[in-house]
C-alpha cells in the first residue's frame, strides 16, 4: 500500500488523524505492508515513520528507497546539472533549495520560500548561496508562484533542463527531480524485492507527482481533493484527506 503524505495521509495541519492511524494499524494486523511515497526527503519523514510504525518509504519522489528501516537505494542529481540549474536560478533572481536525505539548504530567502516552510510546518533551512558548488541533492526546489507567471517560468526551465521532471504541486514552488526517477521507479524498486513478489499493489494520492505511481499499481486511488489529472488515472476516488478518505478507501477494498 503506497501512501502519499500531503493531502493524502496527512490532514491539512500535517498530522495523521487518530482514525487514520487506527486504520493503518489494522491494515498491518491484516497482513498488509504500508509504504510512505512522498516528495519529501528522508529527514523530513523519519519522525513520522517512527510514530506510525511504517518501516518502508519512497522519499524524494523516488530518490531514496527504504525497506524495513534500511536505505536500499540513493540517487543524486548529477553535479554538473545541479550547478547549471543553480546558476540559472541565480541569473533569473529565483531562490532555489537543495535537498538530500539529511537536510536542505537555501540559496536565499523571499516571500515564497518563507511561506512554503510555514505551510509545511518546518523551520527555515540555512542560507548558503554557493552551496550548489558542493551540494549532492536528491532534488531541488525553485520558488515560483502557482500562477501564469510561475507556469511560464516552469515551461522555460523544462526547455532548458529536459533531464528534469517538474512538479508544481505547491502554491510556492516547483519540485525538480531527474526524469529517470519518480514515485513509479520507487514502486518498481519496492515490488522487485523478493518478499513482495506477487503482491497486489495499491496507491493513494492527490497530486500530479502521484500520477506515475498510480499508473504502475494494480489499484490506484485518488483523494476527493486530488487533481483532475490524477482522478482521471484512478480506479476509485475516495473521500478527502479531511473526511476519512484513507479509512473509507481501505474499507471499500475490504482491507480493514
Amino acid at each position: 500500500m503506497f501512501f502519499d503524505l500531503d493531502g493524502t495521509l496527512f490532514q491539512d495541519d500535517k498530522t495523521v488523524a487518530p482514525a487514520t492511524q487506527a486504520a493503518l494499524n489494522q491494515l498491518v494486523a491484516n497482513g498488509n505492508e504500508p509504504v510512505i511515497a512522498t516528495g519529501r526527503d528522508l529527514w523530513e519523514i523519519r519522525a513520522l515513520m517512527a510514530a506510525t510504525g511504517i518501516s518502508n518509504a519512497i522519499a524524494g519522489n523516488g530518490a531514496t528507497i527504504v525497506a524495513h528501516n534500511q536505505v536500499i537505494e540513493r540517487h543524486h542529481i548529477d553535479h554538473a546539472l545541479t550547478v547549471a540549474i543553480s546558476q540559472q536560478c541565480a541569473a533569473d533572481g529565483l531562490v532555489a533549495a537543495w535537498y538530500n536525505e539529511d537536510g536542505a539548504v537555501l540559496s536565499g530567502l523571499d516571500g515564497l520560500s518563507r511561506a512554503n516552510y510555514a505551510d509545511v510546518h518546518q523551520a527555515l533551512p540555512p542560507v548558503q548561496p554557493d552551496y550548489y558548488l558542493r551540494a549532492e541533492p536528491t532534488r531541488m526546489l525553485i520558488f515560483v508562484p502557482n500562477n501564469a507567471e510561475g507556469q511560464r517560468i516552469t515551461a522555460r526551465y523544462r526547455t532548458l533542463f529536459p533531464q528534469m521532471s517538474f512538479y508544481h504541486d505547491s502554491p510556492y514552488d516547483i519540485d525538480l527531480i531527474e526524469t529517470r526517477l519518480s514515485k513509479e521507479s520507487g514502486v518498481n524498486a519496492m515490488l522487485a524485492r523478493p518478499e513482495f513478489a506477487g503482491a497486489t499493489s495499491y496507491a493513494f494520492g492527490d497530486g500530479d507527482n502521484d500520477i506515475p505511481m498510480a499508473r504502475r499499481v494494480d489499484h490506484p486511488v485518488a483523494m476527493a481533493n486530488a487533481s483532475a489529472e490524477l482522478k482521471a488515472c484512478a480506479e476509485f476516488t475516495t473521500r478527502s484527506n479531511m473526511d476519512g478518505g484513507i479509512e473509507f478507501a481501505l474499507q471499500h477494498y475490504q482491507l480493514i
